[in-house]
């Protein structure tokens, strides 16, 4: 199941009269405690933008969003307000003014949401929610949680966290300088960083497709019946470590980096001119496929 989100754009003119607030929040004093509640329909989705703090969000049994906090001085205010399914939770600034105080915003939303939250530099903290999620900033951490259902994480100089319950689902991660902390998660994961380092433990993996400049990538997972694993550096350092039976075939090479593994035959030049090696083998039927592929890092293929 894919991410979606709503359009944050207004409803055409010809719809508006169809509009259907629910809750509207006055206009907040800046530094003052937030304290808001609004019932909303079963599987709707919410949406939290926030600039500067930190956004909370919990899921909790009830068919209602609550948001508590605190404002931060520069803000102008705080909307909320929910359409249809969809609830927005959104910190407003002035008119050209990003120099405001942090805002600490503490959403509890129905477990089963949909949830989207952005930021500048504001840290992402997301527990309890089951629905679809898609969690990006700029600066702050985003600290997460998955299951069964498709998650997205992004952030550029900020960290990630993600454990996971052991449910199969997509798993979606993109950093630039940031680190990725990802374990209990089973499914799909895909990943992309420059040169943030990824530290991974998988259960079940069945597609999963790494990407990295000058990062390394830790990885140590088990490999589904028919599963597929792609691993691409640069410069970075990658280390796989298989867990559970084996019964891959692996294609494994290197430009310019040692290849090291703990089974099966020595990795061998490609040429005896060039520097290159690579290392292709098969363990039992070969059902899954292993490809690692560096160009000056070191690759490193272990069984646990």
């Amino acid at each position: 199941m894919k991410i979606t989100t709503r359009p944050s754009t207004l409803a055409p003119l010809a719809s508006i009269a169809a509009f259907v607030l629910l809750c509207a929040a006055p206009q907040a004093e800046a530094g003052t405690a937030i304290n808001k509640r609004v019932a909303v329909l079963p599987g709707g989705s919410v949406e939290i933008s926030n600039t500067a703090g930190q956004v909370t969000v919990t899921g909790w049994d009830r068919n209602e969003v609550e948001v508590t906090g605190t404002l931060g001085d520069g803000s102008e205010r705080l909307e909320f307000a929910t359409q249809d399914k969809v609830t927005r939770v959104r910190v407003v600034l002035p008119n050209k003014s990003w120099h405001v105080e942090d805002t600490d915003l503490v959403v509890k939303v129905p477990v089963g949401s949909g949830l989207s939250v952005s930021t500048i530099s504001a840290d992402i903290r997301a527990r309890g929610v089951r629905g679809a999620q898609r969690l990006q900033s700029v600066s702050g951490d985003v600290n997460g949680e998955a299951g069964a259902e498709d998650v997205e994480c992004q952030t550029i100089s900020g960290d990630v966290a993600v454990a996971g319950s052991g449910l199969k689902g997509l798993l979606n991660i993109t950093t630039v300088s940031g680190d990725a902390m990802i374990t209990h998660v089973a499914g799909e994961l895909n990943g992309n960083t420059v040169s943030g380092k990824f530290t991974i433990t998988l259960g079940d993996t069945t597609r999963s497709r790494l990407r990295t400049t000058s990062g390394d990538v830790s990885m140590a997972t088990q490999l589904a019946a028919d599963g597929r694993l792609d691993i691409e550096s640069i410069s970075g350092g990658i280390r796989l470590d298989l867990t559970g039976p084996v019964n891959a075939a692996f294609d494994v090479s290197s430009f310019s980096g040692e290849i090291r593994n703990c089974f099966g035959p020595k990795p061998r030049r490609t040429d005896e001119y060039a520097p290159g090696k690579e290392w292709r083998f098969a363990e039992g039927q070969g059902a899954a496929r292993v490809r690692i592929k560096s160009m000056n890092g070191d690759i490193s293929v272990c069984r646990k």
